[in-house]
């Protein structure tokens, strides 16, 4: 393996970042998910998490986003 990276530099620069990128976007899902889980928690209100909106609140009988909650209320 380390004489294959000898030989392609390049290759292994881009395959360590798309991993350290790929290593944030989980990360960032984990505390995305813990932080509405946490939300939940502190406000008594039913909570979920969807993947490219983020923290989403149940209010009169509607998922709204966390982000949106005042106008909603």
């Amino acid at each position: 393996m380390k004489a294959w990276m000898r030989a392609n530099p390049a290759i292994s620069a881009i395959l360590a970042v798309a991993a350290f990128i790929l290593l944030l976007i989980a990360a960032n899902s984990v505390l995305g998910r813990a932080s509405c889980a946490w939300y939940g928690y502190q406000t008594e209100r039913s909570v979920r998490y969807a993947a490219f909106v983020g923290c989403m609140v149940k209010a009169h009988d509607a998922w709204v986003p966390r982000t949106e909650i005042r106008t909603a209320q």
